[in-house]
């Protein structure tokens, strides 16, 4: 079935609301597609009524910020729930959200002093957040919104006090690697935590845009592909199944993808398919624009 299985909302950092995504897949031709917000299920049930609607296939699922000191990996992990059970990976999530909801809050007032910018309210930009809900949509439990540096990122644009020419990675290299914010950086659980946590409910582990981690290059993937079994025989070795065909922004996706499905089938993994979009207002829309024949878990 023709399946995109990497896509974020509102719930977290993407553009559309759950209800609007599933309409959107259908209308672009997908048979199948799930919800994988950052750190939150909050979306899930809302895509997969959705979606029932209109005969697409859903499964619980979340994209998961985590790192590991053995590989020096600072990144996620999408998990699946095909029994539909994820309690214990929610609660852990919960802790994680009301911790990072504290400390953007925190960035928030004091970007607000330091641009002697009143309109820089955390608690207006979490009504901004909520734009665009149609009176008869379902109630959004405020708790299950995910915050990250990005929101302070898009307020400060819309501000005017950060340049529209800046980009994300320029603004946090300036801010948060060294900057003003540095200090209130966010804690992340290992891969051991989420590992242990998405099996016990069941789950399936995917390694998103492994590419990422090359630069999105084949060049530098080929050239490392030392470290790429190193990373993959650790995460086999931690119970994941799955590595993700991922919709690579540049000329180097299908080669890349190549060289991701030649080691999937050397480890043994699985492959799904993500376009990891994020709505209208990012560079990543691509609700349609790529997706794979995927079997099922």
């Amino acid at each position: 079935m023709r399946a995109d299985l990497h896509i974020h909302s509102r719930f977290s950092d993407g553009g559309h609301w759950p209800s609007d995504i599933a309409g959107l897949a259908a209308a672009a031709g997908l048979e199948a597609v799930c919800l994988t917000d950052h750190d939150t299920f909050g979306g899930c049930v809302e895509l997969a009524e959705a979606a029932g609607q209109l005969g697409l296939a859903s499964w619980p699922a979340v994209e998961i910020d985590c790192e590991d000191e053995t590989l020096g990996y600072k990144s996620e992990l999408l998990a699946y729930f095909p029994g539909g059970s994820y309690e214990l990976t929610a609660s852990m999530l919960a802790v994680s959200r009301a911790e990072r909801a504290a400390r953007v809050e925190a960035m928030f007032a004091r970007a607000a002093a330091l641009f002697a910018a009143p309109e820089l309210s955390f608690g207006r930009w979490v009504e901004a957040r909520m734009a665009g809900r149609g009176p008869g949509s379902p109630r959004v439990d405020l708790g299950t919104l995910r915050f990250a540096k990005t929101d302070l990122f898009l307020a400060l644009k819309r501000a005017g006090r950060v340049s529209a020419d800046v980009d994300y990675r320029e603004f946090k290299k300036a801010y948060f690697d060294t900057g003003l914010f540095s200090d209130l950086r966010f804690a992340k659980p290992s891969l051991e935590t989420v590992a242990e946590s998405v099996s016990r409910d069941g789950g399936t582990l995917v390694v998103p845009h492994i590419g990422h981690e090359f630069g999105d290059s084949i060049a530098s993937m080929r050239a490392g592909t030392r470290r790429l079994d190193a990373m993959l025989s650790r995460f086999r070795d931690l119970g994941v199944r799955g590595v993700e065909l991922y919709y690579y922004r540049n000329d180097d996706r299908e080669a890349m993808n190549a060289l991701v499905t030649e080691r999937c089938e050397r480890f043994g993994f699985f492959h799904t398919y993500g376009s990891d979009c994020h709505g209208p207002d990012s560079n990543k829309n691509g609700l349609g624009s790529f997706y794979g024949d995927f079997r099922g878990f």
